[in-house]
């Protein structure tokens, strides 16, 4: 309580006129005044919010640690968020003097404070920012059994801590595993003698590990015989305890350094039966041996092993140079095919290009393996004898490995696959293939011969390679044979064409195309071409061709925005293409902006597709996540072949909008679930989205509904809104949405639009409550206004505004809450902490409009005598004299219209709305 009464004077009380900055602010003002600012987006205002919040010293970062409640409660967020970030700060160079006061603070804070997990935080904080200054106090905190953890830690990143860690591990009467780690991490060789007595003394897991890492980090060869006793124990392997990796460790850093003995163990392990410690230790030796590099890798490519032997090649890499390389290629001939097969493995992985002689000779090898292992790595070194050998492979048993080698080939292969179109048959179609694949232009005429050759398989690859090898060149010669082509090379001619003119700038396409279409004797055949010109002149050709269905076919290949509609009217127009029609309009619809894809879904929806249509429209809804496609969605419950999935996108909607939306939603989900309780009787996973929408509802039926007070139900007041349903408001409902009880703003100025009652009103009084969950909102009530306008000059705008918010400091008075903006400023009202409820009454009678805000009349004036009749200048131009704002107000005098939420970005809630009509 003490805590609690504290925070409450510390934001809501004046504050002492002591330790005040330039701006007159005391230490106080400035601590809550960037603790509000939190959590800042952008770096630079970051930046600005610590430095304030650093430069308040070790008085300031005490304030706000003792600001912490116990850590259980959960309420640390903010300011846990503020002190990480004034230590990050203060650590960045060229800050070491706000550091020191920071540092300060932390270690007065830790001291005074009581809670085991703020304690830990802080520590946790200083270690970021200690000196020599802190260790004491760390040291401390090392005998806590809770914070010992965080301490040791603090104390390995302490500069000059080193002292201290000893004095730990000298005065530790058992094995401690955390001290170990210390030792490891400062390489403490000192505490070698200590740290041997607890390898022989620990008796847990965690405890050995610890103890035996630290010697491999800081031992000397006086370490080498316990880490060798205990590996060999665990039989070399990674076992609890790791002695293994501890010895292979101090091996590898005392060798290294020097160490014969370490240099000898490391050989002797060479002979070790476990390949993976042979492995080890001849990455040790091939770092301090390098004169001997050679040697060793020759051995290990001719060990029996070939995981070991593997390995050996793959540490090679990080030195392998070409004479390493040739010295393994010419003890080729006395490998057997299985390492000669790693060998050429190997050289591919590097691409060895100097051994493309011992690659290519493998690839005539009798084992397969060894074979194709030379011809996946000719194709990864590149040059001509690799390319020659793999293409005199096209027409062999290896031939679809050869092409697949050619096909990723490290190099240029445009003039030899040109000469392979001169092969055999079998040569000719895999050359074709690979030419279309690397888009060869240089082999179109090839190609073309070969549309008429004899060898139906080469044929046909020749017809397929025009998609790859083609260009605007070949335009008029592919076009004469469309027009001859019998029906089933067609499709391959205008696959063809469209690779011609695939560079070619669309309205040139389409000139093209359309001049030929003119004198071709089946012009359908060129409606795909237009399809891919997808201008608009295009779309209007296919729209007014001849042939419908070849010309309805090409439209829905066609790639264009322009094409939602048209497919929507073809859709509306031929019943027989209202499927695919409405289809492909449906993947245009999801492309379009986000907030005109509900309308476009519902109208296709209207169309009345099929089932199968109406589903992906409806799968497509839910992706929106958007709430007014749950109306939308609804309809389709009711339906057997859609309910499913109208269903899905009910629930993934809601799902994704918790505790969002009014009747039409709690209706949708109370069907959806009768649909999946139906499912579950034949499909289980039905039975979780029964219990996910059980959980959804149970939200909205926790929402208490707004009733009018009896004295208000006789006076005649009307609900607006009953804290869930929207039946009395239209607009924007995807952005003023009822949440728990209340219509929550998300909308932006000038954004998606307002949300309006549905009733015109003239004279009435509205009442309604109001909430700012952040700093700074700004929003407005319009009144007697249309729908679509800027109600503050068309209609009226009572502003709602946060005008306590430092932003607002430049205020207008007459942008202040409660004022007819731009006409009758308001007396400035005085808000209770955010997310407090406020009462207010708009009361428009006649010219005259009443605000009240918690009780208070706030204003009360005539909007004719304020602008003394003149809403707008007498001489017809924007400067208006007669309003405190100078700007004209033509809807002013409106005699009625639309009560309006008038967004201008979130932050704000309404509740409990009603009104009374005071009209005759």
């Amino acid at each position: 309580m003490k805590k609690i009464l504290y925070l409450f004077l510390l934001f809501l009380l004046p504050v002492a006129a002591e330790a005040q900055d330039a701006r007159q602010r005391s230490l106080e003002t400035i601590v809550a005044d960037g603790l509000a600012q939190l959590p800042v987006q952008d770096t630079p205002s970051l930046d600005a919010a610590m430095q304030e919040l650093a430069a308040t010293g070790a008085r300031g970062v005490k304030m706000m640690a003792d600001m912490l409640f116990p850590a259980s409660e959960g309420k640390n967020a903010t300011v846990e968020y503020a002190l990480s970030g004034v230590v990050n700060y203060v650590t960045a160079e060229g800050r070491e003097a706000l550091a020191e006061g920071v540092r300060e603070g932390l270690c007065e804070a830790l001291k005074s404070c009581s809670d085991k997990p703020n304690q830990a935080f802080l520590i946790s904080l200083l270690q970021l920012c200690s000196t020599e200054e802190q260790i004491p106090l760390l040291v401390e905190y090392t005998r806590d059994e809770y914070l010992a953890d965080y301490a040791v830690r603090a104390l390995i990143s302490t500069p000059g801590s080193d002292e201290a860690l000893l004095g730990l591990i000298a005065g530790s009467a058992e094995p401690n595993a955390l001290l170990a780690y210390a030792a490891a991490e400062r390489q403490l060789t000192e505490t070698e003698g200590t740290l041997l007595q607890w390898a022989a003394a620990a008796s847990d897991d965690d405890t050995k590990e610890a103890v035996c890492n630290a010697l491999g980090h800081c031992g000397t060869e006086a370490s080498l015989k316990t880490l060798a006793a205990a590996a060999k124990a665990a039989d070399y392997a990674f076992v609890p305890g790791d002695a293994t990796s501890a010895y292979l460790q101090l091996v590898g850093r005392l060798a290294r350094e020097g160490s014969g003995k370490a240099l000898s163990a490391a050989r002797t392990l060479l002979r070790s039966e476990r390949q993976h410690i042979r492995t080890a230790a001849l990455d040790i030796v091939l770092s301090v041996e390098p004169a001997k590099r050679t040697s060793y890798i020759l051995a290990a490519v001719k060990d029996p092993s070939r995981e070991y032997r593997c390995a050996a090649l793959h540490l090679a890499d990080d030195f392998a140079d070409e004479a390493l390389c040739a010295a393994i290629c010419e003890k080729m001939k006395s490998y057997d095919d299985v390492t000669r097969t790693d060998v050429v493995n190997w050289l591919g992985s590097r691409h060895a290009a100097a051994q493309s002689a011992t690659i290519v000779a493998a690839i005539a090898s009798e084992n397969e393996e060894l074979a194709l292992a030379a011809i996946r790595a000719a194709g990864r070194i590149g040059g001509e004898e690799a390319l020659g050998a793999l293409v005199a492979q096209l027409d062999g048993p290896y031939g679809a490995q050869a092409e697949a080698a050619i096909a990723s080939f490290n190099g240029d292969t445009r003039e030899a696959l040109v000469v392979a179109l001169d092969g055999s048959p079998a040569t000719q179609a895999r050359a074709l293939k690979l030419a279309a694949a690397r888009r060869i232009v240089l082999a179109a005429d090839k190609v073309f011969e070969l549309l008429d050759a004899q060898d139906a398989e080469v044929q046909n690859a020749a017809y397929a390679a025009l998609a790859g090898v083609t260009s605007s060149v070949d335009f008029g010669r592919l076009c004469d044979r469309l027009d001859q082509a019998p029906e089933g090379r067609i499709a391959a001619l205008q696959n063809g064409l469209k690779n011609a003119l695939r560079e070619v700038e669309p309205a040139e396409q389409y000139r093209l195309v359309a001049n030929r279409i003119a004198s071709a004797p089946d012009a359908p055949r060129y409606y795909p071409l237009l399809a891919q010109a997808a201008t608009r002149e295009a779309i209007d050709a296919l729209i007014a061709a001849s042939d419908r269905e070849a010309a309805f076919a090409a439209l829905l290949t066609l790639d264009n925005p322009e094409m939602t509609g048209v497919l929507y009217d073809l859709a509306k127009e031929n019943p027989a293409w209202k499927d695919a029609a409405i289809s492909r309009y449906a993947d245009f619809v999801a492309a379009a902006p986000a907030d005109r894809q509900i309308e476009y879904y519902g109208r296709g929806l209207e169309t009345e597709p099929s089932g199968a249509v109406c589903n992906k429209i409806l799968r497509a809804l839910a992706n929106t996540a958007a709430l007014p496609a749950v109306a939308v969605a609804a309809p389709y419950l009711e339906k057997p072949g859609t309910s499913e999935a109208a269903a899905y996108a009910v629930k993934t909607i809601a799902s994704k909008n918790p505790g969002m939306g009014g009747e039409t939603v709690v209706a949708a989900l109370e069907k959806a679930q009768e649909v999946y309780a139906g499912l579950s009787k034949s499909d289980p996973d039905a039975g979780y989205a029964v219990d996910e929408i059980k959980g959804l509802l149970a939200r909205y039926a926790a929402v208490p509904r707004f009733e009018l007070s009896a004295e208000e139900a006789a006076e005649g007041f009307e609900v607006l809104f009953d804290g869930l349903s929207m039946e009395k408001w239209t607009g924007n409902k995807t952005n003023y949405v009822p949440v728990d009880g209340a219509i929550y703003v998300t909308a932006q100025y000038g954004g998606s639009g307002n949300l309006y009652t549905i009733e015109e009103y003239s004279d009435f009084i509205l009442r309604f409550e109001f909430a700012f969950d952040r700093e700074g909102v700004n929003n407005g009530i319009g009144i007697r206004t249309p729908m679509g306008v800027d109600a503050a000059y068309h209609g009226m705008e009572i502003q709602v505004l946060d005008h306590d918010a430092p932003i607002y400091k430049d205020l207008q008075v007459y942008q202040q809450h409660g004022s007819v903006y731009g006409v009758i400023p308001a007396k400035r009202v005085k808000f209770p902490p955010l997310g407090t409820w406020n009462v207010e009454e708009i009361r428009a009678v006649g010219d005259r409009i009443t605000v009240t805000v918690n009780g208070e009349v706030i204003l009360d004036g005539n909007i004719r005598r304020a602008c003394k009749g003149h809403n707008v200048a007498p001489d017809g131009s924007t400067e208006n004299p007669y309003t405190v704002d100078h700007r004209n107000h033509p809807g002013l005098f409106n005699r009625s219209g639309h009560i309006g939420l008038l967004g201008h970005g979130p932050g704000i809630k309404f509740r409990h709305i009603r009104i009374k009509s005071l009209a005759d």
